[in-house]
């Protein structure tokens, strides 16, 4: 007879799962100024390949700004493309509560593909990281999700076995790779009740 292991170890990803993600009135109007549409503009700077290697640490931020300033023709005006650039979060409180009740009784960790600009500005504007040990961060370990690395680095530092380990991602493909591995995986969409979700996956609040 085959037991389900018992979950030890929650992993959360960061956006779309504990702060959302849109464009902010930053970003809207520098778009605006620049005479380029939004959804372009948003496209040129977060889907470009360069977007991709930042986040694996590949750039500096110097480094980066500068090369996507460029491609934007903003080289007069890197410090608002700067401000923009993180001017897209917001928070989600009910989803971070949940986490602070799991924290009474499970550790938790972060793996988000990221950038140190963008962490940099979370970790001084929310106040819920330090219940997170450990932080996977793609730019600091060199890896993204959903390459097997970045999961790895995670069990690695948790002290953490895959069969015992939950990760919540908005992004299906990114819980492909753990999910084959043995980890245990929700699929958590912008709408999908977080309590919910854990409840069905063994994970009561209460």
């Amino acid at each position: 007879m085959h037991l389900s292991h018992p979950i030890t170890h929650i992993f959360f990803d960061l956006g779309n799962i504990l702060v959302g993600l849109r464009a902010g009135e930053k970003l809207r109007a520098l778009a605006k100024s620049s005479g380029q549409e939004l959804t372009a503009f948003c496209e040129k700077i977060w889907s470009h390949e360069r977007a991709h290697d930042y986040e694996r640490g590949r750039h500096t931020c110097d480094e980066y700004f500068t090369l996507l300033a460029e491609e934007l023709d903003l080289g007069h005006a890197q410090p608002e493309l700067r401000e923009a650039f993180c001017d897209i979060f917001y928070p989600l409180p009910e989803r971070v509560e949940i986490a602070r009740k799991l924290a009474t009784r499970y550790p938790l960790g972060l793996i988000s593909n990221t950038c140190a600009a963008h962490i940099r500005h979370l970790e001084s504007a929310y106040d819920f990281f330090p219940i997170f040990h450990p932080r996977i961060y793609s730019h600091e370990v060199g890896s993204r999700k959903p390459h097997p690395e970045i999961y790895e680095k995670a069990l690695s530092a948790a002290g953490a076995k895959p069969e015992g380990s939950l990760f919540i991602d908005d992004l299906a493909e990114n819980l492909e790779t753990p999910a084959r591995s043995g980890w245990k995986t929700i699929h958590l969409s912008p709408q999908r009740d977080l309590a919910a979700a854990l409840h069905q996956a063994g994970v009561p609040l209460s």
